[in-house]
């Protein structure tokens, strides 16, 4: 795609990489938006924490916020990601402790619900932000000559451990009072 007569990038188009345009629905666009949408909510849940006088939720996010913001840069550069660590897990961590929630929380599955209280209602509604951005991402990458290849494993992998990052806060961020209410979720 190129600029017009007049050298003037058209409405209907936006940048790829660099100078290179595409049709503003092109799969990676997309992504980035969702991504940007993703930043977004972060931030406003910063002011929330704020709001409760939350400090530890506050900066925890301050955090998972860098690493969403590289996570452009490293799409945008074609940067590889490599190992790396949130709020000091590693990816391995991160899937483990999601998966097994019991063993280092002390509870089953989260059962979503009013009671898990405003900070982890809010990362729960991180986390479902976060998996749309994964599926985005997997949409984005996909390997059209190579079904269940991904050109950014990377990313899609990031992305899923970020949602296993906020449920692990779910767990963090439980009032006091907290009881679990009905079934054991999932």
């Amino acid at each position: 795609m190129h600029y017009g007569p007049n050298g003037e990038k058209p409405e209907t188009l936006t940048h790829l990489h660099g100078s290179r345009l595409t049709e503003k629905d092109n799969p990676v666009i997309v992504f980035r938006g969702k991504l940007d949408k993703l930043t977004a909510l972060i931030l406003e849940a910063q002011v929330l924490g704020e709001e409760k006088e939350n400090r530890a939720f506050t900066e925890d996010l301050s955090e998972i916020l860098a690493f969403a913001r590289g996570l452009l840069s490293a799409e945008y550069t074609g940067t590889p990601l490599g190992e790396f660590r949130v709020l000091g897990f590693s990816s391995g961590e991160l899937r483990e402790r999601s998966h097994h929630p019991e063993k280092y929380f002390g509870y089953k599955h989260l059962f979503i619900d009013h009671t898990l209280g405003v900070l982890s209602l809010r990362l729960n509604l991180l986390r479902t932000v976060t998996r749309e951005t994964e599926l985005s991402a997997v949409s984005a990458f996909r390997d059209e000559a190579c079904p269940g290849k991904s050109g950014r494993p990377d990313i899609v992998e990031a992305l899923n451990r970020l949602s296993s990052l906020f449920y692990i806060l779910m767990f963090k961020y439980l009032p006091e009072n907290y009881s679990p209410a009905g079934s054991a979720g999932i």
